[in-house]
């Protein structure tokens, strides 16, 4: 029988050794190919291979979890995320590099748009169990974050208003502030060690790679992202972090 209980081993230290390492490795390798003649290849592989580990780590900890219905439902839905994340990297590379087409827009952003639901779903499972009773804060913070960022992005890129770009962006951006708004509240929920720092960690990871969608949606408005931008150190970072987190669950157990 399944029933919602947290589990009794909730202290889990954060490494910062492990965080300064991770942010070693997304500078090393921002570095590495912004200076190869290969860059197309390595980044594409990086992006898929992040989120695809990911996911299998998150249904790792699903199972590890099989004994908690709330658990094991969330980590399923934050593997099927990652999965779809990974998808969307994959199709991109495919229409990009072997179909040789354009692959904005395409396929690959359905992948990308379902990934935002995936995770407001897995936020508002914890956010419902944790902290049912919404506070005026909370509040404010989830309706308040997508209503300023999507109006912000409105605002700078107002002069591209009735082209495609402009309200495919609204969709998305909309979306990826809305995942922040619950983010944040999610993580304000997390501090202060009650239920441990393995979820803040997973929520700041979230968080990160969240506000590297944001900006990417406002960089191709303004038709200034390539594959060497720096706004892909957002995405390396966050999923790197999550990771971290989901080894951090399994450690725990």
């Amino acid at each position: 029988m399944k029933i919602d209980i947290v589990p009794e081993k909730l202290a889990s230290p954060i490494d910062y050794r492990v965080l300064l390492i991770i942010g070693a490795i997304v500078v090393g390798f921002h570095i590495l190919v912004n200076n190869s003649k290969e860059s197309d290849s390595l980044i594409y592989g990086f992006s898929m291979i992040i989120p695809a580990t990911v996911s299998v780590f998150a249904f790792i900890t699903a199972r590890r979890y099989a004994g908690t219905l709330l658990y094991s439902r969330a980590y399923k839905i934050l593997g099927i995320a990652f999965l779809l994340m990974f998808s969307a990297e994959l199709t991109y590379f495919v229409y990009e590099q072997i179909l040789e087409i354009d692959p904005y827009p395409s396929i690959a952003d359905v992948f990308f748009f379902v990934f935002y639901p995936m995770l407001i779903l897995y936020l508002i499972l914890n956010i419902r169990f944790f902290a049912p009773q919404i506070t005026k804060t909370g509040i404010v913070t989830i309706g308040g974050t997508p209503l300023v960022i999507t109006s912000a992005y409105i605002y700078l890129t107002i002069s591209d208003v009735g082209s495609f770009d402009f309200y495919y962006g609204i969709i998305f951006v909309a979306a990826a502030s809305t995942t922040l708004g619950l983010s944040i509240h999610t993580a304000r929920i997390f501090n202060g060690g009650l239920i441990g720092t393995a979820w803040l960690v997973l929520v700041i990871g979230i968080m990160l790679d969240v506000v590297g969608d944001i900006w990417y949606y406002y960089i191709e408005a303004n038709d200034g992202y390539t594959l060497e931008h720096p706004v892909n150190l957002f995405w390396y970072s966050g999923s790197l972090i999550i990771l971290y987190s989901l080894y951090k669950h399994k450690k725990s157990l």
